[in-house]
């Protein structure tokens, strides 16, 4: 065969299954082919690569030793090939620090947290190099579909033997205690910035930081306080040493969406794992 003429890759899979088989009427069975179909297949193959493949042996028929060598050289690349377009699809899938405790070991997604800036998701999402993102989202595509799933509230977060805070916390106290805040913005405002209901005052600032878990780390070691998610805290607070309070300074829930591409909107996949992400946040593992 010349190197630059084309390859009828489906003949290679009759020519396994004659080989397997030892017949051309058996291998037509399980192909769902005619025999004669089968017989053109491999006589096709043999005129492409040069050399005979069987040879009729009593009734039946008997591999050649080049048969023999092609069957050995090919086998692993064709059932590597049969594996990558049979196996179970895997999403790729990012989720919001403050929720990634709750959907960790999911069957068929690839589980990274979200990056802070959301235009990078967003923009992922659209050309669908990602295929689900769980988080907050304050932008809105019109080729995505941003599905409210979870909301809850955030709340105050200091270490366990504060010397200053006991069980609840005034505004004053608030504003007096020095903050852990994170380096995250939207619309140059912060998350607090953006949940609070009415103008909030300037805070001290402790330190600034780029995740949650960071967050908490500093708040454990310090006399400082910061604003996390209730489901958060709660979770490492036993771990961590932690005190949470209600938040003085009336705030908004915080609201996670799914966003995904509407051409997912339908697959079965995508769609049973949504909803197992659903199950987990509910409590329903």
């Amino acid at each position: 065969m010349h190197s630059d003429q084309q390859f009828d890759l489906n003949l290679i899979r009759t020519f396994f299954e004659v080989y397997r088989t030892g017949s051309f009427t058996k291998a037509g069975n399980n192909l769902g082919i005619s025999q004669p179909s089968v017989s053109a297949a491999v006589r096709k193959m043999e005129a492409d690569i040069g050399y005979q493949l069987f040879v009729k042996q009593g009734r039946g028929i008997s591999p050649t030793a080049n048969a023999h060598k092609l069957a050995a050289r090919c086998h692993q690349g064709f059932n590597e090939i049969i594996n990558a377009v049979t196996d179970d699809v895997s999403f790729e899938v990012h989720v919001n620090e403050a929720l990634l405790h709750q959907v960790v070991n999911l069957d068929h997604a690839q589980i990274q947290e979200t990056p802070s800036e959301q235009m990078d998701v967003i923009e992922r999402l659209r050309n669908q190099s990602l295929d689900l993102a769980l988080s907050v989202f304050t932008v809105r595509d019109s080729s995505l579909t941003i599905e409210p799933i979870v909301e809850e509230n955030a709340i105050v977060i200091c270490r366990s033997d504060h010397p200053l805070i006991g069980d609840s916390m005034t505004s004053e106290d608030f504003y007096r205690q020095q903050h852990v805040i994170l380096s995250t913005k939207w619309e140059r405002m912060s998350g607090f910035e953006h949940g609070a209901k009415s103008i909030v005052q300037e805070r001290k600032i402790h330190s600034t930081v780029g995740s949650l878990s960071a967050k908490l780390m500093l708040v454990s070691k310090s006399d400082a306080i910061a604003v996390v998610s209730e489901s958060f805290a709660k979770y490492w607070q036993n771990t961590l040493g932690l005190k949470t309070l209600e938040c003085p300074i009336e705030l908004s829930p915080i609201n996670y969406s799914f966003a995904y591409h509407k051409r997912y909107a339908n697959n079965k996949q995508h769609k049973s794992l949504r909803d197992t992400i659903k199950r987990r946040l509910a409590g329903g593992w």
